[in-house]
Formats: C-alpha cells, sequence, structure tokens
C-alpha cells in the first residue's frame, strides 16, 4: 500500500519533533546534573575547616580551666578562641596532666601544648615555642607576717615549695643544694599558697601572676620578695616537625595581630588584672 507524499511528510516531521525533544530534555537533564554536582562540592569545601587539636592542664583560673562539659576559660581559652574566630579552623581542645601534655605533642596526638608556658631553652630543644602573648616573673611568697625571709640565703633549712611543670621548678631544684633548703613538690599552686597561709610551709615558688591571683580570689595576703627567680616570657609549644613548624608560624602570625592590635592585653587583664604584655622581654 502506498503513503501518499503529504501523509509521508506528516510523521516525518512528527518524528523529527520528537527526536528534537528529547535530545533537548537529555542535554537539560545533564547540564542540571552538573550544577548540582558543582554546588555540593562547593558546599562540602565551604563547611570543612582545618581541625587544630590544643592540648590543655585544664586545672584552673587564671590560666587554663576545662570543665566536664568542655567549656575552655581562662586566659588560653580566650585567646585560642580568639585565634579559632581569626583563622576559620576548628579549634579541639583536650585535657591531659601537666607532666603528659609534651608527650602529647611528642605521639603527635595534640597539634599544640597551651597552658600558658614560661618559654624556656630546654623546652624549647624538644618542641618548636611560639611568640610571646604576655611576660610573666618566677617570684618567692611567703606569709605576710614572716620577716625572717627576706632573700635567698635566708632559705636555709627552710620547706620551699613549687608547682609541679612550673618553670620555677628545675630553678629551685638548683638552687636547692646550693642555699640548702628542702624542696616539696605541688600538684598545683594555689595548695601551696594554702599551706603557706597555714604555716605548714615556709616559702612557694612560682609566678607572680599565680601569687597574686591566688590573694584576690582567696582573700589572704602573701608577702612576694624582692628578689625575683626568674623573668620569662609566656607561649605555646608546638610538634617538632615540619608540620608543627609551619603551624607555629602561621599561629605567630594571628598572635602578633592580637598584640598589635591590644586583644592579648585585653585578654590577660581581665584575669591578671594588669596588661602583662608590657613584660614582653
Amino acid at each position: 500500500m502506498r503513503i501518499n507524499n503529504f501523509l509521508w511528510r506528516r510523521i516525518t516531521m512528527k518524528k523529527r519533533t520528537i527526536l528534537f525533544f528529547a535530545i533537548a530534555c537529555t542535554v537539560v537533564l545533564f547540564i542540571t546534573g552538573c550544577q548540582g554536582k558543582t554546588n555540593n562540592t562547593a558546599g562540602t569545601a565551604a563547611t570543612t575547616a582545618r581541625t587544630v587539636t590544643v592540648v590543655t592542664g585544664g586545672g584552673g583560673l587564671p590560666y587554663s580551666l576545662l570543665t566536664e562539659s568542655n567549656e575552655w576559660t581562662g586566659i588560653d581559652g580566650e585567646m585560642w578562641a580568639e585565634i579559632e574566630k581569626r583563622t576559620g579552623w576548628n579549634v579541639v581542645v583536650k585535657r591531659a596532666s601537666f607532666d603528659s601534655m609534651f608527650g602529647e605533642l611528642s605521639s603527635l596526638r595534640a597539634d599544640v601544648a597551651a597552658n600558658c608556658f614560661a618559654i624556656k631553652a630546654e623546652r624549647s630543644e624538644k618542641y618548636y615555642p611560639s611568640i610571646a602573648y604576655y611576660g610573666d616573673a618566677q617570684c618567692l611568697t611567703v606569709k605576710n607576717d614572716n620577716t625572717k625571709i627576706n632573700t635567698f640565703n635566708d632559705l636555709a633549712g627552710k620547706k620551699v615549695g613549687v608547682s609541679s611543670g612550673q618553670a620555677s621548678e628545675t630553678i629551685l631544684e638548683d638552687m636547692s643544694g646550693k642555699y640548702n633548703f628542702e624542696l616539696v613538690v605541688y600538684e598545683g599552686l594555689n595548695t601551696g599558697y594554702a599551706d603557706v597561709d597555714l604555716g605548714r610551709l615556709d616559702v612557694m615558688g612560682g609566678p607572680v601572676t599565680g601569687a597574686n591571683q591566688y590573694m584576690d580570689v582567696s582573700g589572704k595576703t602573701l608577702r612576694i620578695l624582692d628578689e625575683k627567680l626568674l623573668a620569662n616570657n609566656v607561649g605555646y609549644y608546638f610538634q617538632k616537625t615540619d608540620a608543627g613548624k609551619a603551624l607555629c608560624e602561621e599561629v605567630n602570625k594571628v598572635i602578633q595581630e592580637m598584640l598589635d592590635d591590644g586583644t592579648c592585653g585585653r585578654i590577660v587583664k581581665k584575669y591578671l588584672y594588669e596588661d602583662m604584655t608590657i613584660y614582653i622581654n
């Protein structure tokens, strides 16, 4: 049976229309799929932040207090909240005993150790130190009515306390033989200051800021000897690796910005009642 030319053209045109429509739909779906894939990728990149793990003692104010609900306050808590804000990093904080914080760095389980550390030569041989964000001095503190202890030479036969891991610990260890006193190691500064006030300990060694904080909170009055053990800078420590060095350099830039715009001074003054950044040496 023959189909006339007019009918044949109509059938051919109908097929062409269907074919064109099918191709058009395929192109639209392809473009939409590509755009959706691109947007998802961009969204993932935008929500993925670099994670930096910070280990701290978290034992108490003014330096670092980490609660059971993982709320971090104190000088270092506020410092790292500001660093996180300025960098966009995801800062994860974990708690460790004072003596084991550096072990967390050595084993690469933490990127940074933060507990208002004195920057000391023996530590800096094993870990990268940051620039200082404030300065402090190590001192000896006695009971306010103690008039017999005024210089290092008066320490002979006395009990001198120190908090484990503090910068003053190694100094007093070296001094104990020379000045013939007994060194008593505490887990925290405040326990030692309380024992001095109660007459159970003759002298407590530690930072000036620690003594001032204890007196402000407790309402007790102790006396800080004029002769100081050491003036030191305070900073953070990083892994002794290429990655640790790079992170240290990044954090240094942020700390410098915070020093320049007064943020470090405001944070430190909030907890230590004085802008201790002026003591950086």
